[in-house]
């Protein structure tokens, strides 16, 4: 089952319209103590539909809205506080919609999925930002779920303590993060495919690091063919500290099972981020260590900076396939950014 990709747009207040944004990118602000005023969603497929409402200041919740229909205002100065979203279509009972929103005095609140709640209601706080991922229902996101929900009572109730700050450990780095194959190059193909797995773990990884301050760099965020070049071109352009280029690994014996990282020949940084990796990945998922390889392969060769290639579990292998399906994916990311965080000292 391929990805589906998820369009959104806004508009923000003293912005005006921004957009448009795909697959977890932030629509909105961070800290700017802005509004986010009007939204409009849709998906790139036939097959997948999307309908919305929310719950506008001094209006209430709107009646619902379809496919890129404005939900919203523009130019009256009324905040977004609340949103549901669903999937509609005849491919709707084979995916989920993820959203989290960031809002006025909580910061990132919960992720919620199919229909639920998301944001503030009743309390006159506005929504700043949203966050929108649609992944197939075989391939389960665990997501943050910082705060609940939360709906003014009517009776006088204790105030809410905001969520702890993340502390900003990766501020001023920059992190070019690879999702490996794409479009027309699926990669290792089993239970799972290899393409859509490494463009999810990299969504999920990226919005990790940006938590920690870090500015994350995309080579593809969408399922679109990529060539070698590319892929560590964006990576040099950036200026990028790091490279992290997510694979996973396939064969045709479907018991080969494990992890494992890959550096350059002969480049300690490579070396020791590709341990770091490694460890983060066996500690979380709970795999066979195969361990670090040293080879030159263009993701490593060609990259500027330090570069590392992970292959966390095999897309060949049922039982790998299904814990990425069931918490791996996020215990994935987990790992990766653990070795991270272990190389740049935080």
């Amino acid at each position: 089952m391929s990805y589906v990709n998820v369009i959104y747009d806004g508009h923000v207040q003293d912005i005006g319209n921004i957009g448009p944004f795909q697959n977890g990118e932030l629509c909105g602000t961070f800290g700017k103590s802005k509004r986010l005023e009007a939204l409009s969603i849709k998906t790139d497929s036939d097959q997948l539909g999307v309908e919305y409402e929310g719950q506008i200041q001094n209006i209430g919740w709107t009646g619902v809205k379809r496919d890129g229909e404005l939900l919203g205002t523009t130019g009256q100065g009324l905040r977004l506080e609340a949103v549901k979203i669903r999937l509609t279509g005849e491919k709707a009972n084979e995916y989920d919609i993820y959203y989290g929103v960031h809002a006025e005095n909580y910061g990132d609140m919960n992720w919620a999925m199919n229909g639920e709640p998301a944001g503030t209601e009743g309390l006159g706080l506005r929504v700043e930002g949203i966050k929108i991922i649609i992944a197939p229902k075989s391939v389960k996101l665990t997501v943050g779920d910082v705060r609940n929900f939360i709906k003014a009572e009517p009776k006088p109730v204790t105030p809410a303590t905001p969520a702890p700050q993340v502390q900003k450990s990766l501020a001023g780095k920059i992190i070019c993060l690879n999702p490996g194959h794409g479009g027309s190059d699926p990669g290792a193909v089993g239970l799972l495919r290899e393409s859509d797995q490494n463009l999810c773990v990299v969504l999920r990884l990226g919005q990790l690091l940006s938590e920690r301050g870090a500015s994350v760099i995309y080579t593809r965020t969408t399922d679109v063919h990529m060539y070698l070049s590319e892929r560590t071109e964006i990576a040099n352009n950036a200026n990028a500290d790091m490279f992290v280029s997510v694979h996973h690994n396939g064969s045709s014996d479907p018991a080969s099972n494990g992890s494992e990282t890959i550096c350059y020949p002969g480049s300690d940084n490579g070396l020791r981020l590709a341990t770091l990796t490694l460890n983060g990945l066996c500690n979380r998922l709970g795999t066979y260590r195969r361990g670090v390889i040293q080879r030159d392969d263009s993701d490593v060769t060609y990259s500027d900076m330090v570069a590392v290639i992970t292959e966390a579990l095999f897309s060949s292998n049922p039982n790998e396939c299904n814990l990425f399906s069931n918490g791996g994916a996020e215990l994935e990311a987990l790992g990766i950014l653990d070795g991270i965080l272990a190389y740049f000292g935080c």
